[in-house]
């Protein structure tokens, strides 16, 4: 099989799972199931953007808040939409909900983070780490697949700028947009 008619299986098997999933979809919307509407959204990256997109407005602010954190979770970092969305959840959950209680009283958290930006559009980057040793693992990790260049990044934030922190995946992750300072490269 050439790569042109791969490339074509794989949009037809996107377009199966859309065809099937976005009908279940707009059903648990209409039938106000935001369990449901969370689970069909971050089960398949093929709907998560469109998905979301028309999900949004019929959502209850709790769940403009943990629905787009979930899907930027699952693989939304690459979607526009995803983002959008994750940028503006943080005005939807209280500061307790957002991030766990020995962060609150803090004055600023350092945070770290590799990537192949420069500096100065780092701070407009999503996803950052509490931890040094993860953010060099990532590095590391974009070195080892070929990235030509990669950063490694340190900065602070205020604990009520932070839009969601979460360590489901042992990541440390604190998720952010433009609220970062003081960024500085590091040495690996």
């Amino acid at each position: 099989m050439d790569f042109e008619m791969m490339q074509a299986s794989i949009q037809q098997e996107k377009a199966k799972k859309f065809e099937l999933l976005m009908p279940k979809l707009i059903e648990a919307v209409k039938n106000q199931d935001w369990e449901e509407v969370e689970s069909l959204l971050t089960l398949s990256p093929d709907i998560m953007a469109e998905g979301l997109e028309y999900a949004y407005p019929y959502l209850p602010d709790e769940y403009k808040f943990s629905i787009p954190t979930d899907c930027y979770t699952q693989n939304g970092d690459h979607m526009p939409i995803v983002r959008k969305y994750v940028r503006q959840a943080r005005k939807y959950a209280p500061i307790e909900k957002r991030i766990p209680a020995e962060m609150i009283s803090m004055k600023e958290i350092t945070i770290y983070r590799a990537g192949t930006e420069p500096m100065d559009k780092a701070r407009y980057r999503i996803s950052w780490t509490t931890s040094i040793e993860k953010a060099q693992w990532f590095y590391d990790r974009a070195l080892h697949f070929g990235s030509p260049v990669c950063h490694l990044y340190r900065g602070v934030i205020r604990p009520e700028q932070i839009i969601w922190y979460t360590d489901d995946r042992n990541e440390k992750e604190v998720m952010q947009y433009g609220s970062v300072r003081n960024i500085e490269e590091i040495a690996r």
